[in-house]
C-alpha cells in the first residue's frame, strides 16, 4: 500500500522537512500558498528561497540582526526529494476557507486517481496559515480518507515550534464521531431509531477510545431496544433493555406489563403502546400508518374488556360462550366451527349488552366515532384509495383517544403509558 503525505507550507522550512523525514511516504503534495511571497517558492525555488530574512533590534546597542539562517536551500533539495517524488499544491488566497477546502477536496480525488484508492493518506497541517490547518482538519474529518498528524515539539515563544518537533498521529475518529452524534441525537428526537442505530453501528466501525466506544455500544443496544419496541417486538426489546433498567425504569416495568411479566400490570398496556405507536408514527408524517394504530387501539380495548371482564376470547368466541338471551342476536355471525366473527363495533355492542360502562360510552358516542372510524376506513391503509394527511390524524386522534380515555374513566382501567424517549440515550 502506498503512503501519501500531503503537508501545508507556511514559513517554517525545518517543520517541513522534518515532517517529510519522519513520514518516509512514497509520495507528497505540498499545500501551499502562491504568488512571490507564498510558500510554494520554498518547495523548488531557485537559490535560497527558505532563508530566514527577518531581523531583530538589539535593545542594548540598537544594531539590527539576523534572527534565522540567511541561507536556505529549496525544500525538495534539503529532503532529498526527486521531482517524480513531489507534487506542489497551490491557493491564491491562503485566508479564504472556501478555496482551501475546495482546492483539497478536488486534492482527495487526484490523489486517488494518481497514487491508487487504496493509497494511505497522512495530512499534516502544522505549516501555513490557520485557515488552511482548518481547511486540513475539515477534509480529513468530512471525508474520513485521511489520517491527521500534526508536529510538536518544544517552544520558546509563539511564533512557532524550535527544532526537535515531531509529526504525531491525531485521534481524529472521536472527533469525528462526536460531531456525527448531533444527527443521532436529532434521529432519537423524530423516534427514528432504526436511523439512530444505524449511523452508531457505522461510527463503531472506527477506533476509538474504550470509554467512548463503551458509550457508543450502550446507545446503540438503547436504540436497538426502542426500534424493536416500536416495531412491537416487546419481547427481544425487554431483554436488551433490561441491562438499563435503573436508568429506563419508566420503560421497563410497562414493558413488562404488555408482556405480562409482572405482578403490577392492567392488562390494558397495549392499548396505550398503540396509541403511543400512532402518536410516533404521527410526528413522523406516517398518518395512514398513526390512524391504523388508533383503530387497533379501539378494537384492543373492548376485546381486553370482553375477555378480562366476561372471559370473552375474541378469537375463540362461539354461541355457546354467550348467555342464552344474546345467542339470538348473533346467529348470523357464525362461521368456521362455530366461532362467531365481531368487528369492532359489534365487540362494544356486545359490552353494551352486558350494561358495561365501556359499551355504554361508545353507545353513546356512536355517531362521532363511527364518523371518525369512516375516515379510516376510506384511507388507502384500509378499504380505501385515499392518503391520509395531518388534519385526518387530528381529528381521529381527538375523537378516538378522548373516547379511550373517558373508558378508562369509566371503567376503572388503567391503559397509559410513558412515550418512548426522545432524549437521554446518547
Amino acid at each position: 500500500m502506498k503512503k501519501v503525505l500531503i503537508l501545508s507550507v507556511g514559513g517554517s522550512s525545518e517543520l517541513v522537512i522534518n515532517a517529510v523525514n519522519a513520514a518516509k511516504a512514497d509520495h507528497v503534495y505540498f499545500f501551499c500558498s502562491s504568488g512571490p511571497k507564498g510558500s510554494a517558492a520554498t518547495i523548488d525555488g531557485p537559490g535560497d528561497p527558505c532563508a530566514d530574512l527577518r531581523k531583530s533590534t538589539c535593545p542594548q546597542c540598537g544594531k539590527e540582526h539576523y534572527i534565522g539562517h540567511t541561507k536556505g536551500k529549496a525544500i525538495a533539495t534539503r529532503a532529498a526529494l526527486d521531482r517524480s517524488r513531489y507534487t506542489v499544491v497551490t491557493v491564491e488566497d491562503p485566508d479564504d476557507l472556501n478555496e482551501c477546502h475546495n482546492t483539497l477536496l478536488a486534492l482527495t480525488k487526484r490523489v486517488e486517481e494518481e497514487q491508487g484508492a487504496d493509497c494511505r493518506v497522512v495530512a499534516n497541517y502544522t505549516g501555513g496559515t490557520k485557515t488552511m490547518s482548518v481547511a486540513m482538519a475539515l477534509v480529513g474529518l468530512i471525508t474520513e480518507r485521511w489520517d491527521l498528524s500534526v508536529s510538536v515539539g518544544p517552544r520558546i515563544d509563539l511564533i512557532k515550534v524550535t527544532a526537535g518537533d515531531v509529526p504525531i498521529s491525531i485521534q481524529k475518529w472521536q472527533i469525528l464521531c462526536e460531531a456525527r452524534l448531533d444527527g443521532v441525537r436529532t434521529s432519537i428526537r423524530d423516534f427514528d431509531y432504526a436511523c439512530a442505530m444505524f449511523t452508531l453501528t457505522d461510527l463503531l466501525a472506527h477506533p476509538l477510545p474504550k470509554p467512548f466506544r463503551d458509550r457508543l455500544i450502550q446507545a446503540r443496544q438503547l436504540c436497538q431496544a426502542f426500534d424493536l419496541w416500536d416495531k412491537f417486538d416487546h419481547t427481544v426489546a425487554l431483554t436488551l433493555l433490561t441491562p438499563y433498567g435503573a436508568r429506563f425504569s419508566v420503560y421497563l416495568l410497562p414493558l413488562k406489563g404488555i408482556l405480562e411479566k409482572t405482578k403490577k400490570w392492567s392488562g390494558y398496556e397495549r392499548v396505550g403502546d398503540l396509541i403511543n405507536n400512532a402518536e410516533r408514527k404521527a410526528h413522523r408524517g406516517y398518518y395512514d400508518d398513526a390512524v391504523a394504530r388508533l383503530y387497533r387501539a379501539m378494537e384492543l380495548l373492548a376485546q381486553t374488556r370482553m375477555e378480562r371482564k366476561f372471559g370473552y376470547h375474541s378469537e375463540s368466541l362461539t354461541l355457546k360462550d354467550l348467555p342464552e338471551h344474546l345467542r339470538a342476536a348473533y346467529g348470523d355471525r357464525v362461521r368456521d366451527e362455530g366461532r362467531l366473527i365481531f368487528g369492532l363495533r359489534d365487540d362494544y355492542e356486545l359490552l353494551a349488552r352486558h350494561d358495561d360502562p365501556v359499551g355504554i360510552l361508545f353507545e353513546k358516542n356512536r355517531r362521532k366515532i363511527l364518523d371518525a372510524l369512516k375516515r379510516r376506513n376510506e384511507g388507502i391503509g384500509a378499504h380505501g384509495l385515499t392518503p391520509l394527511g395531518e388534519e385526518d390524524y387530528r381529528y381521529v386522534h381527538g375523537v378516538l383517544t378522548a373516547f379511550l380515555d373517558n373508558a378508562a374513566q369509566d371503567g376503572g382501567i388503567e391503559f397509559r403509558i410513558a412515550q418512548l424517549p426522545r432524549e437521554g440515550i446518547v
